[in-house]
């Protein structure tokens, strides 16, 4: 094959995919930050196999979750029951407690809802006015709930809204912006919905819990703070991680394009990096559920392990169903919102973070040169496997190495475009390598297609090997099939009844070889001639010829009422199988030529076949295919010298498949060939013994009565002093 063009065509590939890196154009420039935040996507879901939520995180999460709901009841839960959840957790030990949940509207208070029924029903009950009216103040659960955030290190959730409504009353801000500062580009909110007064007034933090996904829905980064109006806010996370070290936020800002740009926020001694409008790319530890989840009723009813939460920053949220807060991000289609706010806690504490500056564009332009020119080079040279390892190797090991180096510095370094360039190098090499090779396939179909089905052509067609129709030697198992007594058979019947009979028989047969994996060599008048092992090489068949054998004779079975209905004549086969070393190859003349098998091992397949009848059996085999065949049981039936053979050879009969056969059959098969080891031993009298009880047991089989002839007639006659057992049948 021309190794120029394919190169040549590599080049071609390389210089648009550094185009489309460097493109201008606003449409490519859209193309490739989807393909941009694709490939960060990526990164996050190989990087969740080397990250993970170290033991020391002070992080948790109380889920409300359907577990919870079952137990309380319906969301909103009571706030009563809220103020009991917060007094529980601090309690434990929990140091700050964080609400991924609003308390945006008052409750209820049971008094008013009764007073105004007994009103609207126009019932005069004064006492019973009078002393709910007097209780109506202990049954304030807003109160209850507010008293239990009292003196606490508790930050409530509220978020800001696009319109001028207002709901509710803001948290203290985070800092209140200068002139300078009122410059940066941070994301700006018209309006708010907070917690309602006697709730958020009673702690002095909140957070807001908006979380903004990209134009494609996928949530990748998160603000972490916000501007309304001259004040800059916290998200919850981070002024739940500013409690826990009770430290200060500074904006941290930078001069670029003679404009002031946020470059990051320090809290403590924690530099935060963010983007221009504040926003950090979420570095994910984990799928959803990867930090410590405990079920708000397990909290309430004191199920979990005392202690458990002590020290501890914990985010209240819920993943209940139906309760709409599970959100689409980068690692994971459903994760839950609370564990967004949980995840950025930790990335803060623990300084894990993730940022991508300027130069990095340069940096993956010479990535995508360097490599594109090396397998530019390298793929012309390869064949189809090996294409496939490395359009597969080669993406995996960028991923590997990539996020190594993402966990090793926090630098992103986008590589999906170097990827798909790898990808598309091989695809182009292949396609091109299948123009070339197209005449080799079809000349394949041609040389095999009559004698093996389609399927095994495909496999054929998806090796590496070279198949050919030259002559070679290997193992293998051939199999013969003859029809019993076909000439008796065949008498009566005209010629096209005898055509649509065979047909018939020949058409299932044919198909349970090829089902089993198998060659068909010939056939000749009434006999089939099939191998295993190849052209496809297959370790197994002996296994696979004598389950086909098995399945031939009952289709024979499921034949006779069919013949029947047709006036034919019943049909039987008997089968014969040997195994070991043969010659297959395309054989014949100039004129006519066939793809056939070869051999001494061949014809002791033929013999094997012509002995069924004198042993009244329906399938026999060698002790060669015997050999390892646990699956089957067999009976031993002789050891054999057949015509043309110098040596004896152990033949059996196939019974079945062992897990189809009962105990009965199975004993039966067990006394057979202890009698015939007394046989070869030259214990006549246990042998006679023996093969009597079983011919009065199963006087249908020949095998008994034969051995029963052999020996009286040793016993009149003893055999020579050498005999070794070889019965030699003259016949072929």
């Amino acid at each position: 094959m021309n190794k120029r063009i394919p190169i040549l065509l590599g080049f071609i590939l390389i210089i648009l995919a550094v185009w489309l890196q460097i493109s201008t154009i606003e449409s490519i420039r859209s193309f490739i930050l989807r393909l941009d935040n694709v490939a960060y996507d990526m990164q996050l879901r190989a990087r969740i196999f080397t990250h993970f939520v170290p033991p020391s995180s002070p992080i948790a999460i109380i889920d409300i979750d359907d577990k919870s709901l079952k137990a309380v009841g319906r969301w909103p839960w009571p706030r009563s029951e809220m103020a009991e959840l917060i007094n529980a957790l601090t309690k434990d030990g929990v140091v700050v407690i964080a609400t991924d949940i609003m308390f945006s509207e008052s409750q209820i208070n049971i008094v008013d809802t009764i007073l105004q029924e007994l009103n609207k029903k126009k019932l005069d009950t004064p006492s019973a006015n009078a002393l709910l009216k007097q209780i109506q103040p202990d049954l304030n659960d807003d109160k209850e709930f507010a008293d239990s955030l009292k003196d606490k290190d508790i930050v409530l959730g509220m978020t800001f809204v696009p319109n001028n409504e207002t709901s509710g009353e803001l948290p203290p801000p985070l800092l209140t912006l200068s002139n300078e500062e009122k410059k940066l580009d941070l994301i700006q909110w018209k309006g708010y919905i907070g917690n309602i007064p006697i709730i958020q007034s009673a702690t002095q933090s909140g957070g807001f819990i908006n979380v903004l996904p990209d134009p494609d829905g996928i949530i990748r980064r998160v603000p972490l703070i916000m501007r309304y109006q001259d004040n800059a806010y916290p998200s919850l996370a981070l002024a739940a991680v500013k409690l826990f070290l009770l430290g200060e936020v500074k904006l941290d800002t930078a001069e670029y394009n003679n404009s002031r740009q946020l470059e990051s926020l320090k809290l403590g001694n924690h530099i935060i990096p963010t983007n221009a409008q504040g926003e950090l790319l979420i570095s994910f530890v984990g799928k959803s559920y990867s930090f410590p989840f405990y079920s708000a009723s397990d909290v309430l009813s004191n199920k979990i392990s005392a202690g458990a939460l002590a020290g501890k920053i914990v985010f209240i949220g819920t993943s209940a169903t139906g309760l709409g807060d599970l959100r689409a991000t980068a690692i994971e289609g459903v994760f839950p919102g609370v564990e967004i706010q949980a995840t950025i806690a930790d990335s803060i504490l623990q300084d894990h973070y993730s940022y991508r500056p300027a130069w990095t564009q340069g940096a993956e332009v010479m990535i995508t040169i360097l490599l594109g020119i090396i397998l530019a080079l390298i793929y012309p040279y390869l064949g189809p496997r090996s294409l496939t390892l490395f359009s597969i190797a080669i993406p995996l090991a960028s991923i590997f190495l990539n996020n190594w180096f993402w966990e090793k510095t926090g630098l992103i370094i986008f590589v999906l475009v170097p990827i798909l360039l790898a990808i598309a190098l091989a695809i182009m090499n292949m396609v091109y390598g299948y123009v070339f090779e197209t005449r080799r396939r079809e000349r394949l179909k041609e040389m095999f297609g009559q004698y093996v089905p389609e399927k095994h052509i495909d496999e054929m067609l998806k090796a590496t090997g070279t198949y050919a129709l030259h002559g070679e030697d290997r193992e293998m198992t051939v199999l013969f099939a003859d029809i019993r007594n076909f000439t008796s058979i065949s008498e009566p019947m005209t010629a096209t009844e005898l055509k649509d009979m065979l047909n018939q028989f020949f058409t299932p047969m044919t198909e349970i070889i090829f089902n089993h994996k198998g060659t068909i060599d010939k056939y000749i008048g009434d006999l089939i001639m099939a191998f295993w092992g190849a052209p496809l090489k297959d370790k197994r068949h002996a296994q696979h010829a004598i389950s086909s054998a098995l399945d031939m004779q009952e289709e024979v079975e499921k034949l006779k009422p069919v013949f029947a209905a047709r006036g034919w004549a019943e049909i039987n086969i008997g089968i014969g199988l040997n195994t070991g070393t043969m010659s297959v190859g395309d054989m014949g003349s100039k004129f006519r030529r066939n793809y056939t098998v070869l051999g001494d091992s061949v014809n002791l397949g033929s013999r094997v076949e012509s002995l069924t009848k004198h042993y009244g059996v329906k399938i026999m085999v060698t002790e060669a295919t015997q050999q390892d065949q646990s699956k089957f049981l067999f009976r031993q039936l002789d050891r054999v010298k057949v015509k043309g053979k110098k040596l004896g050879v152990s033949i059996y009969e196939v019974i079945g498949r062992q897990i189809d056969l009962s105990d009965e059959v199975k004993n039966e098969i067990a006394l057979s060939d202890r009698a015939l080891n007394y046989y070869f031993n030259q214990q006549w009298d246990d042998a006679e013994t023996l093969f009597a009880e079983l011919h009065t047991a199963h006087p249908t089989v020949k095998l008994y009565s034969l051995y029963l002839e052999r020996i009286e007639g040793f016993k009149q006659n003893l055999p020579p002093s050498d005999w070794d057992g070889v019965f030699a049948h003259a016949n072929k």
